[in-house]
Parts: structure tokens; sequence; C-alpha cells
């Protein structure tokens, strides 16, 4: 039972709440795209499912170009690095 509970709480850490903080006017944008019914981070996320950022593919393609094939682990890692940096 105490195991159980300490992967809960480490599961719940590593995925915690976070507050992004940005100015007005893209606040402003960013609540015309959302409808009701979903969460800030329900949206968040389904946003970043459609959108690519140039850089991240052009870095796919430089790898692709080394011969080295682009896998889906590749294409998280380069995620976590963007978001690690604040990209």
């Amino acid at each position: 039972m105490v195991n159980t509970i300490s992967t809960m709480v480490m599961i719940m850490a590593e995925n915690a709440l976070t507050s992004i903080p940005v100015h007005t006017d893209v606040l402003r944008r960013l609540q015309s795209y959302k409808t009701g019914g979903k969460t800030w981070d329900q949206f968040l996320s389904e946003l970043l499912e459609d959108y690519d950022p140039p850089e991240w593919l052009a870095e796919i393609e430089r790898r692709r170009g080394r011969g080295k094939y682009a896998t889906q682990e590749d294409i998280e890692h380069l995620h976590l690095e963007q978001a690690h940096r604040g990209k």
C-alpha cells in the first residue's frame, strides 16, 4: 500500500499543474480560440497536436539527411528539448 501511494505521488509530481506567464494580448487570443467544455490543459494539448515548429521540422530533416531515421522516440526527445529551452 505504501509503495502504491509513493508511486502515485511521484507520478502526480512529474505531471504537476503549472502556470505559464503570458502577455495579456496573447491570453486574449488564446481565449478567443478556446471553446467551452475544455480545460486549458486539454485545449493546449490539442493545439500542440496540430503544430510542429519549423525549427523542429528542420531538425528532423537534418537528422534524416545524416542517415538517421527519425523515430517516435526522436520526436518526443526533440519536443522535451524544446520544452526545457522554453520554445
